[in-house]
């Protein structure tokens, strides 16, 4: 599945005008996926996003933003997306990641949006440089679209 991710960003005009730091904590995780870093990989990631396409601070104390993104990573799958019509075996699986975002606006004590994201992506079964690079490809979707939603606003 192809991604146009990166290829433009927002400008923050429709962030409330006094937002210009935001806290990301690490992502909760809720998904038994089993893999000890997916928490660590999407935080880093949607931080990498936001400081990239944005010119939103990043700030580390979050008693000291002007806004937070908190996540929660609710599932993360990895099941057959494609099977073979001569052998009815599986050829291709399906990464997909759900994550549930809530962005909060700590000067008003407003939330701003609460949401959740998923990013897809196949790979051919039995290669596992592949998989990891569908995870990446998921993961990159998913940051993707949350960092659209958070710099797009509509409503605040």
């Amino acid at each position: 599945m192809a991604t146009l991710s990166g290829c433009y960003s927002f400008s923050e005009g429709s962030l409330p005008s006094h937002i210009k730091t935001i806290a990301i904590p690490v992502f909760g995780d809720e998904s038994s996926s089993g893999i000890g870093q997916l928490r660590e990989q999407l935080t880093t990631k949607m931080v990498d996003h936001v400081q990239s396409q944005s010119s939103l601070v990043i700030e580390q104390d979050r008693r000291l933003a002007n806004s937070v993104m908190e996540a929660v990573i609710k599932s993360y799958s990895d099941e057959p997306s494609q099977v073979s019509s001569t052998t009815e075996r599986a050829t291709q699986n399906r990464i997909s990641i759900t994550i549930s975002v809530t962005y909060k606006d700590l000067v008003t004590k407003k939330t701003l949006f609460t949401q959740s994201f998923t990013g897809i992506s196949d790979y051919a079964i039995g290669d596992f440089t592949a998989q990891q690079e569908s995870i990446e490809e998921a993961i990159d979707q998913v940051s993707d679209d949350i960092l659209n939603r958070l710099l797009a606003g509509a409503g605040w």
